[in-house]
Formats: structure tokens, sequence, C-alpha cells
């Protein structure tokens, strides 16, 4: 097939977003080629997978074929020109159904598209599929959604189908929001990379809210370069949006130093590894595929630096909550939705929604001013080094029948939160975190690295994926379609 390349271990790995640019920039692929192939995929994996709510396939080709003869005249500069897409179905498509996977929205056709759906489009991107989310965001599972690794297992959430989607190859890129982990945690699950985006740097305006003070909008793609190429897009400041920041805005895609070995890209970089929290539960087969990319970064030069995070971090979960669900319920409450829908809710986030009205004002205040407390202390942390490395989940994926089960630690039950435990503190700081594939687990599962930097230090995070990427195989290999 024209859209693919030779995998690995016998398979074959759907091409990488950068790899189809230059393909298509050298006429040696076209866009319709493309979206024919992602389109196979999906006709192949959804019975198994559930990746997708919505597929936009006579559109898809509609403008597969325009992109063909732009790029044909040679008058195509756009960054993305004719590449297919996946959108979570928690942001806005105008005339095409967003549910936020919920029945409250079933049938709502917005009539605007959201800011970074018309930042694709201005670059030559095309929609492909709006894809599965948990309901409203709030959860980490993404029900019916499946692992594409395993079946039997959750894809994380609650980007889960987006993640799904690049992992499957049934799009070469798309789109997520991330409020504790919700890019970052099915990026991970389902082996491909994900970054959410320092706080304000990408528009969330025409993006139904979770949380208006936690939520962020960024890329999930098989690599860290694809990731940079759609944050080339996506970033920049929309009055339209009141957290969006107005700031000078790098090249990313620059920020890869492709021109330079990974070694050079590497070489001096202090990374810092926290020495409790991110370790102290965490699963066995995780914990060795992170200190073997541990490992690999200080091979390629970097110096690991062992960094104590805040005491705090223990009180964290709790202030999350206290701001995350006053917020959420604030928004549905508005929407007068609780009092008109109530019964089309499933019912564990119907009460996970109502159950921010218990919360006082007095509670939010605090909360905020912890969460403030907290990031001043983070912000110090990363002062001594370029970068933290953490795992991004304590466990691999989940089985479906078992994501109820508390996990046990040392014969105690996992506080609540598990899921979330390694990402939300850096949605609470509003500092930017990418994971990356680093490895399985004996069980074949995923395994992600987990990679922060200070407020706007993307291009940290981007050059030292990429080197890593460079050296590793990790995000090039493809689960088999059972």
């Amino acid at each position: 097939m024209a859209d693919e390349q030779p995998g690995i271990e016998g398979k074959r790995a759907p091409l990488t977003l950068a790899e189809a640019v230059r393909l298509l920039r050298a006429r040696r692929l076209s866009s319709i080629e493309l979206v024919e192939g992602c389109l196979r995929r999906i006709e192949q994996w959804e019975p198994a997978i559930h990746a997708c709510v919505t597929v936009m396939s006579d559109m898809a080709r509609e403008r597969a074929r325009a992109a063909d003869e732009a790029l044909r005249d040679g008058h195509e500069r756009r960054a993305l020109p004719g590449v297919p897409v996946a959108i979570k179905d928690l942001i806005e498509t105008k005339g095409v159904r967003t549910t936020a996977g919920s029945r409250v929205l079933a049938d709502w056709l917005p009539d605007e598209d959201a800011t970074v759906v018309t930042k694709l489009d201005a670059a030559g991107a095309i929609p492909l599929c709006k894809t599965n989310t948990h309901e409203f965001a709030f959860g980490t599972v993404t029900p019916p959604t499946r692992n594409p690794w395993n079946t039997a297992h959750v894809p994380g959430g609650s980007s889960g189908g987006s993640a799904a989607a690049i992992a499957t190859g049934e799009s070469l890129g798309a789109l997520g929001t991330d409020t504790g982990g919700s890019i970052r945690i099915p990026a991970a699950a389902c082996g491909v990379t994900g970054l959410k985006p320092t706080f304000g740097l990408v528009s969330r305006t025409g993006i139904i809210p979770l949380s208006w003070s936690l939520d962020h909008a960024g890329p999930i793609a098989r690599s860290v370069e694809d990731c940079a190429l759609l944050l080339d897009v996506l970033a920049g400041y929309d009055a339209t949006d009141p957290d969006s920041v107005d700031v000078p805005l790098l090249d990313f895609s620059a920020a890869l130093a492709v021109n330079r070995t990974p070694e050079e890209a590497v070489r001096g970089s202090r990374i810092g590894v926290p020495a409790s929290y991110f370790f102290r539960h965490c699963d066995a087969g995780v914990e060795a595929a992170v200190r073997a990319a541990l490992a690999q970064l200080e091979a390629l030069g970097a110096t690991l630096v062992e960094v104590e995070i805040p005491a705090t971090i223990d009180e964290m979960f709790e202030v999350y909550r206290a701001i995350q669900k006053p917020e959420a319920y604030t928004y549905h409450r508005d929407m007068g939705w609780l009092d008109t829908r109530a019964e089309l809710y499933r019912p564990q986030v119907l009460e996970n929604i109502r159950s921010g009205a218990s919360y006082s004002a007095a509670d939010y205040v605090t909360a905020q001013r912890a969460r403030r407390d907290f990031t001043v202390r983070m912000r110090e942390v990363l002062r001594q080094v370029d970068a933290l490395a953490t795992p991004t989940l304590p466990v691999p994926a989940r089985r479906v029948d078992e994501v109820d089960t508390p996990l046990l630690w040392d014969g105690k039950p996992e506080p609540s939160g598990e899921a979330l435990r390694y990402t939300f503190p850096f949605d609470l700081t509003g500092q930017p975190a990418m994971t990356i594939p680093c490895g399985f687990t004996p069980g074949r599962l995923p395994v992600g690295l987990q990679v922060v930097a200070a407020h706007f230090g993307e291009a940290t995070l981007l050059r030292l994926g990429h080197a890593y990427q460079r050296v590793t195989d990790w995000h090039l290999r493809v689960p088999a379609l059972a």
C-alpha cells in the first residue's frame, strides 16, 4: 500500500505524519491515497476498538482531491497539505455531530469550528473522524473504546479514541484535551506520543470545558516530530479564549535539532529524576522500562539529577478535585442540562458532576491558593534542571473488567486518582508535559516516559524526545489486528 512502510517484527507501520508531509510535497504520494489508507484501517479496526464516533469519509475524499490538485499545481505551501487528522469529540466541528461522549449532546451540530479546527483547516489538514471521549472528559476509561494492543484493556482517557486511532493508523495526527492527564494517559496506554502544552499556549475556544482553569488542548501522534508539526499549527494567541497567552512563538519543528546528532542534541542536559512520589507505587514492568529509557538518555550525554518534589504533592489531588469538580458542576448547571437532561448522563458521571456543588467558595479559593503555592515550588524544582522525567502512568492499561477494582500496594488500596497520579500535578502548574513510548511490560502493554519542562519549555521537551526516538523504535511499533 502506498501509505505504509516496513514496520517492526514483520508488521507494516503506518507512515508518520512528518513522513507523509514529505512524500506529499515530493509528489510521491497523494492525499487521496492517504485518506483511503486511513479509511481502510478504520474499516478493519473499528469493530474491535471503537475509536471513532463519526467518520467524515465523503468530506475527507472531497478535500483530499482538492489538496492533490493544489499539490500538482506546485503552489501548496501550507504546513499539513492533505494530511488526515482525527478530532476528539469534545471539540466543535461546524455541521458535524459533536457529542462529548454523551447522550446529552447525541445529535448536536455546532454552528462553528473550534479555533484548533480552524487552524488545522488553514494548514491544509483534512478532518477525517471524530474520536471517542469519556463522557464530557470526566474519566480515564473512554467507553466503549478498547486498547489496540489488547482489547481486554482500556485505552486510557479521556482522549482514548484519539490515541487508539493513532496507534492503529486510522489517522496520522489527532487532537486531544488534557485536564488531569487526558492527552498523556491514553497516549501512554496506547503506545503513542502526546503533548500537553503550557497552559494558554493553544486556544480552547470551541472546546466543551471540563474545568476552565485546568483544561489544555494539544496533539497526539506517532512521533515527537509529528507533535512538533501539529504544535506549529495549533499554538498562538486567541483573543476569544480568556486564558490564551500572547507570547512570541517558537518554530517548534526547528526545536527538534534535526541537524545535530542525538548525542549533540542531548549532551549537557540535566534531567531531574524525582526521588519520591513518582516511583513510590509503580508497577515493576513500568519502572523497568522507564529506568531503561533514563539510561538511554544518560548514554546520549544527559546528566541524571535526583530531585525532591515538594512534599505537598501528596495533598494536591484533593486540591485538584476542589478546583476541577466545582468548575465542572458550574458549567453543567449553567447550561441547564442537570435540570433538563439529567437522565441522559451516565449515572457515575452525573454523580461526579453533581458532587461539585458540595464545595464551598472558601474550599475553592483555598484550593486555588494551594495550587499557586505548589506551582511556585515546582518552578523552583525546574530551575535546577532542564526537564523532569517520570513514568506517565504508575501501571499499564487496566483490564476493562477490573477498572473499578482498587489497586493494592503493600496490601492497602490505592488512594483515589490512581490513573491521574503522575499527570495531574502538571495540569495544576500549567507546565508543559509530554509522554513518549519507552517500552512494554512483560504482558506486552505499552509504557510511557513523561518529560516535563518549565513554562513555555516545549522546545526542550521536543529536543530531548526527538533525540530519544532517533535511537529507539518504540514509537514505530504497531499492534497486530486480531
